[in-house]
């Protein structure tokens, strides 16, 4: 379940992404049900922290937030990568439906 990759925390949510480089910007782009991430994929090469900018902005995009109410947590090197949304899980999950 989607709902399984999104943590909780006193400040908002943590969502547990994997990234793919791809030809457009997708999300959700899947689940991957073994490593509980959802799937992320973005147009940007990861070179000089583009990518991570561009997922910031897209995000906030997709969720109707300011960039400043999203935030890198973890995974700057990597596809793996955790990403806090200053909101409440019910309205992640309202948005990701």
């Amino acid at each position: 379940m989607m709902e399984d990759a999104i943590e909780e925390k006193k400040e908002g949510c943590i969502i547990h992404i994997r990234v793919k480089i791809g030809g457009r910007r997708r999300f959700p782009a899947g689940y991957d049900e073994w490593r509980k991430r959802i799937e992320l994929e973005i147009d940007e090469e990861p070179v000089k922290g583009k990518a991570n900018r561009a997922i910031i902005k897209f995000l906030a995009e997709f969720f109707g937030v300011s960039e400043d109410d999203v935030e890198l947590i973890y995974g700057e090197k990597s596809k793996d990568k955790g990403i806090l949304i200053k909101r409440s899980k019910t309205y992640i999950l309202s948005k990701l439906k």
